[in-house]
């Protein structure tokens, strides 16, 4: 009976040591290509289309028609920039630090800060078209984000925290923001959240 009980504690480390060393996963560039850069190409392609359609409804519509055709054409034309100014950045930043992170589990260290960098970059494409009080809320994400300096097998695990922090609270962000675009006494359009 004793040797059945050796044979058998034996049997089963043996087999938890076996399932322990499990093939590691790679990092797939293909799999963690997570913008949205296809869609930031077709933009220029819709403002086309809007240029285009506001020129047809001033040259061929009239009377209440037009006004109603031009409340819908500011309706299509400020949707077209909460998504140009508002959420493609706002999504591929986060996209970015998604991915930061991961390359930093990898040990991706260079592909990490460039990531860190398009995500800093893509905030500052949203912060130019908000409003001061979106403004300040994206600063305090891309604060975060550049409090990781130099990575290394040191401060991984530190960097991971503060990746971790600062999609939390561009998440936060993206929860709370509903985007409306207002008009400056110049003329130019902004995004305005409600926070």
């Amino acid at each position: 009976m004793k040797k059945f009980l050796v044979f058998a504690l034996l049997w089963t480390v043996i087999v938890t040591f076996a399932s322990c060393g499990g093939k590691e996963m790679e990092f797939n560039a293909a799999i963690e290509q997570a913008t949205f850069a296809e869609i930031e190409q077709v933009i220029p392609a819709a403002r086309e289309a809007l240029i285009d359609l506001d020129e047809t409804i001033n040259k061929r519509v009239s009377g209440r028609y037009r006004d109603e055709a031009l409340e819908d054409y500011k309706v299509v034309s400020d949707f077209v920039d909460v998504i140009q100014f508002y959420y493609l950045p706002v999504l591929n930043a986060r996209a970015h630090i998604s991915r930061a992170y991961r390359e930093i589990g990898f040990g991706m260290y260079t592909e990490a800060s460039r990531d860190i960098k398009d995500a800093i970059d893509n905030l500052n494409k949203a912060a130019l078209k908000s409003t001061d009080a979106t403004r300040g809320a994206f600063e305090e994400v891309k604060r975060g984000l550049m409090e990781v300096e130099t990575i290394s097998d040191q401060s991984a695990a530190q960097n991971m925290i503060t990746l971790s922090d600062a999609a939390k609270k561009l998440n936060m962000l993206i929860e709370k923001i509903k985007p409306t675009v207002v008009m400056t006494e110049e003329g130019e359009a902004l995004i305005e959240g409600q926070l």
